[in-house]
């Protein structure tokens, strides 16, 4: 009896010892992809040697998922209903094109609303970071961040 009373003691020192062992967590580079941060100026290079046939698995990956739609987020750039709404979206829509050509923008209409969103991403922390970026442009005025189907996201 005092030996299983010792193991179960011992058991429970280790476990607080543990779980106290893993709350120092750095956050820092929670969300990063640590092969662009490498490659960043000033922080070295990474040669990433991968076989031919994993290459072509992922490019089979990607293009097979290329029409598939996900949960995500996206940033509304644009909004309205009056008379030009229609001609507006299509204008800020170019504009945002020719601004970010990485980043796609998506017109849409649900009457009586015209909509202009942009991006794809998978967390809503990601779309946030790039809804400050494009406020703190100033090109548009009221930024906010939409949960919608996203494309695939590219790899």
């Amino acid at each position: 009896m005092k030996k299983n009373s010792l193991l179960v003691l011992l058991a429970a020192l280790l476990l607080a010892c543990t779980a106290h062992a893993q709350t120092a967590v750095d956050s820092t580079l929670l969300g990063s992809d640590i092969l662009s941060l490498i490659n960043q100026k000033g922080r070295g290079s990474a040669i990433v040697n991968q076989s031919i046939e994993l290459r072509n698995a992922l490019s089979r990956h990607i293009v097979s998922n290329s029409s598939t739609k996900m949960q995500g987020y996206r940033v509304r750039i644009f909004f309205d209903s009056d008379r030009t709404a229609r001609a507006k979206s299509e204008a800020i829509a170019a504009s945002f094109m020719e601004r970010y050509p990485g980043i796609q923008a998506y017109r849409s209409h649900v009457s009586p609303y015209f909509k202009v969103t942009v991006g794809d991403f998978r967390t809503r922390a990601d779309a946030q970071r790039f809804a400050s970026r494009l406020t703190n442009s100033g090109a548009y005025p009221y930024v906010f961040v939409v949960k919608e189907q996203i494309n695939y996201p590219n790899f």
